[in-house]
């Protein structure tokens, strides 16, 4: 006799599990980790709790697919617009600026797809600045422990007379300020009294390059 797994129908499997994801990532982005349950992530999902236990085991795991399925492709994006940048350098250390693109570009592509992607993923990046320190730490290893080494290394190829510190702290500051700008646009919207169009995807991108690439470049200077 097959097993449970093996008889499963791979498409109803695949929807079932897609529905779990979305309805996990709902829940995460409004109410953070510890407001999130299985049996809540289930009901939402119109399934049953056996089958969201058999497809993810354990609240952290099923978060962390949650997590993966967002962000997975977003560093994939950034990794490849990266090696085009290389490639189009003919071997030659990139300027400051094609390194923030590929690190960049790949979210603001995200959150241009439609309203509900902006607002979602401006909710789960608000998550990482609230979420237990231990969970964020757990989440960075696995998404972007390697890829902040990668580019790590391209700034510095870039600036190779820069003290190591100063990378570190200069990459992080950059980071930062393209988190907040993601996690608080709307505040633009408040203190510009309207002026600034907030929804403005193409421009909100291209002003945050200039800032962090003239941040950086300022920082290794002092």
């Amino acid at each position: 006799m097959p097993s449970s797994k093996t008889s499963l129908n791979p498409t109803r499997s695949e929807n079932t599990r897609n529905r779990l994801i979305r309805s996990a990532e709902h829940l995460f982005a409004n109410r953070g980790f510890g407001g999130l349950t299985i049996r809540e992530v289930a009901r939402r999902s119109e399934t049953n709790l056996a089958s969201a236990h058999y497809h993810f085991g354990s609240k952290e795991a099923m978060v962390l697919e949650m997590l993966s399925s967002r962000i997975k492709p977003i560093n994939q994006k950034r990794l490849h617009y990266l090696q085009n940048a290389r490639e189009d350098s003919g071997g030659k250390p990139l300027e400051t600026i094609e390194i923030f693109k590929a690190l960049i570009v790949p979210i603001g592509e995200e959150i241009s797809k439609s309203s509900h992607s902006r607002k979602t993923l401006a909710l789960l990046v608000a998550r990482s600045f609230t979420e237990p320190e231990s969970f964020i730490q757990k989440m960075h290893s696995r998404f972007f422990g390697e890829l902040c080494e990668t580019f790590i290394l391209e700034l510095r190829r870039a600036h190779p007379q820069a003290k190591e510190l100063d990378i570190y702290w200069n990459l992080h500051f950059a980071i930062s300020s393209m988190l907040g700008a993601l996690a608080q646009h709307r505040r633009l919207n408040d203190f510009s009294g309207g002026r600034c169009d907030d929804d403005n995807t193409e421009d909100m991108i291209h002003r945050l390059l200039i800032f962090v690439t003239n941040g950086f470049e300022a920082g290794l200077k002092t």
